[in-house]
């Protein structure tokens, strides 16, 4: 009759037991990376139930690995505890049963407090774990007070001491198993996501290639101000922009990118393109107000041969030209600024000569029809409008394909 007041009392522990070992292995794969079927419908029901965010806490690791596999490791351990006390009851395993299972219980429930009060949110795959711990807990209570008081061998059975050896050693092995499997199915989730992007981003480059092969020829003329790179290239770069676009900002930076990657096979050419009604005709109202000076104190960095120098200064300063206006003054410390001489900048920025300069470039971006800045030439064939993430491979495709010829 004794023995019949024990079965609901280990009943609860191993129902417990193996809830919680359970959701814990599914927490292990959730807080690796590795998306699980279980954690996505259950985590994935709303943003405030979502196990991302106990995931990156700082409780959501301990030396480096996921507070999971503890987990997974004491719920095993209490299966391998109930399973001892199920073939011969002992009062030290009954109290360490009892004592775990509470202080397992106590440090989830400062568990859900952190999530709520800290986190903003519970995790449902966590919470379900605390439930586990509870019903272990009133399962090692019933069997502590039942079990105290029967008679119990002197000396543990081998079998029973084996059999605990057995499921605590598995259940170790099995949750880092679990969590190296999690990280190998994350890594190579991650390498499929990279090779699948690879792929795309080659078409796309392929793609664009064949597009640029299929343009016109464009017969447009050679600056002699505004170069960097080879003297005798296989790609010769133009970029027509304007001081006071972003994009043209961006741009430059990835073209002298590239440029300084390809020293022996690229030129970079900077063609004037203000935006600005003041120099250009093409324009039908004010925009980049401001621009035409700018590009006419770009121009004379070349007369002291430091274009890129006086370029780079007045990129660097696009911001607050875009919020001030444009004054000789501010020009004169711009050049400064760079290393030229602020007098000779500003007798070369009233020169006619310099302005015809700028207009000639304007006139050559009109007459291949510019819509917009920046507008990039490669080998006399305009560059396919692409993302500028996208560019440097591009670039990269198409020298890969004209170094071929």
């Amino acid at each position: 009759m004794e023995q019949k007041k024990l079965y609901l009392p280990f009943a609860l522990i191993f129902a417990g037991a193996l809830i919680g070992a359970v959701f814990s292995a599914v927490l292990i794969y959730e807080h690796n990376g590795a998306k699980t079927q279980i954690g996505s419908t259950v985590c994935d029901a709303s943003e405030a139930s979502s196990c991302e965010k106990a995931k990156d806490s700082a409780m959501g690791k301990i030396f480096g690995l996921p507070l999971a596999l503890y987990g997974f490791v004491f719920y095993g351990g209490i299966i391998a505890l109930a399973a001892l006390l199920a073939l011969a009851l002992n009062d030290t395993a009954l109290r360490l049963l009892w004592w775990g299972s509470l202080a397992a219980l106590i440090f989830d429930l400062f568990l859900l407090l952190y999530s709520v009060f800290i986190l903003g949110s519970i995790c449902r795959l966590c919470a379900i774990t605390y439930f586990a711990s509870a019903i272990i807990t009133a399962g090692a209570f019933l069997l502590n007070r039942n079990g105290e008081k029967m008679i119990k061998p002197e000396i543990l059975p081998v079998k029973a001491k084996a059999v605990f050896g057995a499921l605590f050693v598995l259940t170790v092995v099995t949750g880092f198993l679990f969590n190296n499997n999690a990280i190998d199915s994350q890594v190579a989730v991650s390498n499929d996501a990279s090779e699948r992007e690879r792929r795309l981003r080659e078409d796309l480059h392929n793609e664009f290639y064949k597009q640029w092969k299929a343009g016109e020829k464009l017969n447009l003329d050679t600056p002699r101000s505004g170069n960097k790179g080879s003297t005798s290239p296989v790609l010769t770069i133009m970029e027509f922009a304007d001081p006071l676009c972003p994009h043209c900002k961006d741009m430059g930076l990835v073209l002298g990118e590239f440029v300084k990657k390809h020293p022996d096979k690229v030129r970079v050419i900077f063609r004037h393109y203000p935006l600005d009604i003041q120099c250009n005709d093409a324009m039908k109202r004010a925009f980049h107000v401001g621009a035409c000076d700018l590009a006419r104190a770009i121009e004379c960095g070349e007369a002291q041969g430091k274009f890129w120098q006086m370029h780079d200064a007045v990129f660097s300063q696009q911001e607050q030209f875009m919020r001030n206006p444009v004054t000789e003054k501010a020009i004169e410390n711009l050049a400064q600024g760079a290393g030229l001489s602020a007098p000779a900048v500003a007798q070369c920025f009233r020169s006619q000569a310099t302005l015809a300069k700028v207009k000639a470039d304007i006139a050559s971006g009109n007459r291949i029809k510019i819509t917009g800045t920046p507008t990039t030439i490669v080998n006399d064939r305009r560059l396919p409008g692409s993302p500028l993430e996208y560019v440097p491979g591009i670039l990269e495709k198409i020298l890969l394909e004209e170094s071929k010829r």
